[in-house]
């Protein structure tokens, strides 16, 4: 919106005439995606969980599952995995990852559910096993 109203001046339109309104948020955080310190995966700090194994295969991290996390998202970050994310609901698909194996369930049911074999990890907590391609 910035450049059309640069663009009206540029042409002669009067600034006072010129209103607009953004629509959007603040940028995305996306961790991994984005320059930041490059950090090696790790357990999560804490107690593990007792819940079923999450396997993050790239990253070479299998951990108990915990609830103290919302989501899984919340354990990659948690032990530093790269992931890319932005809405953190289920409705920018932009955290969307292959499902290697395992079951999950939707804390946040998502706006439109992913591919089939895919899973939405700021909003998905696994009911069995996991393994993710992360």
């Amino acid at each position: 919106m910035d450049s059309v109203g640069g663009l009206l001046r540029d042409h002669g339109l009067d600034p006072v005439r010129i209103h607009t309104e953004q629509f959007s948020a603040l940028p995305a955080i996306n961790p991994g995606v984005t320059s930041t310190a490059a950090l090696r995966p790790h357990q999560p700090p804490g107690p593990p969980g007792s819940g079923p194994l999450i396997t993050f295969a790239r990253s070479g991290i299998t951990t108990p599952w915990s609830p103290a996390h919302a989501a899984l998202l919340d354990l990659a970050e948690a032990c530093d995995v790269p992931t890319r994310w932005s809405c953190r609901t289920g409705v920018c698909h932009t955290c969307v990852t292959h499902l290697v194996s395992g079951e999950t369930t939707y804390t946040t049911p998502p706006l439109e559910p992913p591919e089939p074999g895919t899973v939405l990890v700021c909003c998905s907590r696994p009911t069995t096993e996991v393994v993710l391609d992360l």
